[in-house]
């Protein structure tokens, strides 16, 4: 299985790669917007996690694009944690919001 990890944050990032290879998942990496579908396309992973706070493209719009022409599980891994930005992400179609550690 292969899973997407969308966030600018290096080190968080690599904690969340490192964790998902241990669960036995191959790891890609993107960390602004325009990379990330990009990488969706090319690679097209069994799942992604993705910050909403992304230079070029917000998270938000990354993941109705996302959402607009496939069913793969998105799971927002974020900061971000009031109820408006949780409501928001499950409308834009996440499958599930996550709040995320600062480190």
């Amino acid at each position: 299985m292969k899973a997407l990890v969308i966030d600018d944050d290096l080190v968080l990032s690599d904690v969340v790669s490192f964790t998902l290879r241990r669960a036995g998942f191959q790891v890609v990496l993107a960390h602004n917007g325009a990379t990330a579908l990009e990488r969706f396309t090319a690679e097209s992973p069994s799942i992604v996690i993705l910050d909403l706070q992304l230079p070029g493209m917000s998270g938000l719009d990354i993941c109705r694009a996302i959402r607009a022409h496939s069913t793969t599980p998105i799971i927002m891994l974020t900061v971000m944690d009031g109820d408006a930005d949780i409501v928001r992400g499950l409308e834009m179609g996440a499958d599930d919001y996550m709040k995320g550690l600062v480190i």
